[in-house]
């Protein structure tokens, strides 16, 4: 069972809506006043959260802002603010961009691209800010009707056709059809060859996928190539460079030159402003998929560092920076691939120890954290394997009484409390193995972790409507790969007569170990390439066990456990030859 997103609106809209354009219009007066009863049907209280009433006005970052974002207001500072809040969803941003857009509408209730940056910054799919979302929306779409009402009485448009089309494309986008207003964004390209971020959005939402084999699709193939010619076209520009980086976020390592053709980009981003975290992670993101865990180390820290400093100064916690336990996740990561588990575990025990907030069920933050950080000791003890670890990995794991709260919530049940009762099983079927229980293991396998996947499986409708449902995702496609690797356990510690079987277990598990969709890092850490050569070894079959280490070393590059498993496997034919 391999668990993949669709690209749909859920697996694109984590990924930056970069905007970008030519210059600032000539300013234009205002709309006319709406009737009394547009007045009361609509406030910017619907647009504004009121988390963002008790936060000071955001900080300004100019090195970010390439280029100039065409903005028709009357007002300087609305313009400005719009141009800051494109920049932040371009830079990955979204809860920062949100504010700057809602600052510019304070100045600006009219300001059409306000409202369209609002509805890219809320883009995410079913999440706690949908209401402020559809208000947007809403409003854009009248704002549209009243300039065609004044158009068709004979008067000035308060907008430019430009900036109509591109809000019309916005609409579409977090309403209808991400792939639809790709098509629009396309044509309004075509329409406007000096408007950039309308062609790179075109690019972001016409993109796809690659196949088992590694090979983009064709629509994937031309969205490279397309967005390689931008970048040619304007190599210093962060909304190309991010968008360059965004498409090739998740491309097999064999059909690109990470060292050549991404991390130079990558670094020249923060070099650009180093002290934007989201950017940071980006680079991290890069560094870690080329093998280069110090390099990754370092920008992950350093992202961490910045989010905390954040929050500090802005008086949030990590319901809305959900980034900062993103960014600590992948910094424990890294230290696992070096094989440094203990400080692995230093950074995923600070995460555990966060409480989660009852009062914001549909949080990024309280996702993350249920999700991912609070079963992130379990997974490394795990990774490493031993009896103890294994007891460790249990007694880390939530308990029902701690995810009560969400797992029973009335409106926003989560699926995470199911996850991580998975995660359970699987503990304790890897205690089993090494028990050499295998009968244990394996009624724990069929009639346990078998029914918490098909489980999670069945609600997988009910799940695409969920806030979380990027994590149930990549959550269940984890399942998958511990699914065929305790198969192959089992196998392999069995009889002789069945050893033979797991290795078909493991490569089914190592083909499920896909690269994690938006800058995620890895659920499953360990390669299966290496159980896959555990496996040959014990058949007696080094020649195998050397490629398959190969591999492993290929997935993860330069990863300890795969390297010493290659010098290993060296030496068993050094001495056999």
């Amino acid at each position: 069972m391999i668990w993949r997103s669709p690209v749909t609106l859920a697996s694109i809209s984590l990924i930056s809506f970069a905007v970008s354009a030519i210059a600032d219009p000539v300013p234009v007066a205002p709309a006319q006043p709406a009737g009394d009863e547009e007045k009361k049907a609509f406030s910017l209280e619907m647009v504004i959260s009121p988390i963002l009433k008790n936060m000071a006005v955001p900080m300004a970052r100019p090195k970010i802002i390439g280029i100039r974002v065409p903005v028709a207001s009357p007002s300087e500072k609305a313009r400005e603010s719009v141009k800051q809040g494109y920049a932040l969803v371009h830079a990955q941003w979204d809860f920062e961009a949100y504010r700057h857009f809602c600052i510019a509408l304070q100045e600006d209730p009219d300001c059409l691209m306000a409202y369209a940056g609002v509805a890219l910054a809320l883009a995410r799919p079913h999440n706690e800010y949908i209401e402020f979302r559809r208000a947007a929306v809403d409003r854009l779409l009248d704002l549209l009707e009243i300039d065609t009402k004044r158009e068709q009485a004979g008067q000035v448009a308060r907008f430019p056709a430009l900036e109509k089309e591109f809000a019309a494309a916005v609409a579409t986008l977090v309403s209808t059809s991400p792939r639809g207003a790709g098509k629009m964004f396309f044509q309004l390209g075509q329409d406007y060859p000096q408007f950039l971020q309308a062609q790179l959005l075109a690019v972001l939402l016409t993109r796809d996928s690659y196949d088992t084999f590694g090979d983009p699709s064709p629509a994937q193939k031309q969205a490279i190539a397309t967005a390689r010619q931008l970048l040619e076209k304007h190599p210093d520009n962060p909304m190309a460079i991010g968008i360059w980086l965004s498409i090739l976020a998740e491309a097999p390592l064999k059909s690109i030159d990470m060292e050549k053709e991404i991390l130079p980009y990558a670094r020249k981003l923060v070099e650009i402003d180093p002290s934007l975290p989201s950017w940071q992670h980006m680079l991290g993101h890069f560094e870690f998929r080329a093998g280069n865990y110090r390099p990754a180390i370092e920008a992950f820290s350093k992202s961490v560092e910045l989010y905390q400093h954040w929050m500090k100064e802005e008086g949030v916690g990590v319901n809305d920076c959900d980034g900062y336990i993103k960014a600590k996740c992948y910094l424990a990561n890294s230290y696992y691939q070096i094989g440094e588990i203990d400080r692995a575990l230093e950074q995923a025990n600070t995460l555990r120890k966060i409480k989660l907030d009852p009062e914001r069920p549909r949080s990024l933050g309280n996702g993350m954290l249920m999700w991912r950080a609070y079963n992130l000791p379990a997974r490394l003890y795990l990774s490493r394997g031993s009896a103890k670890d294994i007891e460790r990995a249990i007694k880390s794991l939530p308990d029902k009484e701690e995810l009560k709260a969400f797992a029973k919530h009335p409106q926003f049940p989560t699926l995470a409390g199911a996850y991580n009762d998975a995660i359970r099983v699987y503990a304790g079927c890897r205690k089993a193995i090494v028990k050499k229980d295998l009968d244990a293991a394996s009624s724990m396998h069929r009639d346990l972790f078998l029914k918490h996947i098909i489980s999670l499986a069945q609600v997988a409708k009910g799940a695409t409507q969920a806030s979380d449902y990027s994590h149930y995702l990549q959550a269940g496609n984890s399942l998958a790969i511990y699914d065929k690797e305790l198969l192959g356990l089992i196998a392999m510690n069995g009889p002789e007569a069945t050893r033979v079987v797991a290795t078909g277990r493991f490569l089914s598990a190592r083909d499920k170990q896909l690269v994690p969709s938006m800058m995620m890092p890895p659920y499953v850490m360990r390669p299966m390439d290496n159980r896959l050569a555990e496996a040959y070894l014990q058949q007696g079959k080094p020649e195998d066990a050397l490629d398959a280490y190969q591999r492993g070393a290929e997935r993860f590059p330069k990863n300890l456990e795969s390297l010493q498993g290659l010098k290993a496997t060296h030496a068993v034919l050094d001495k056999t030859e």
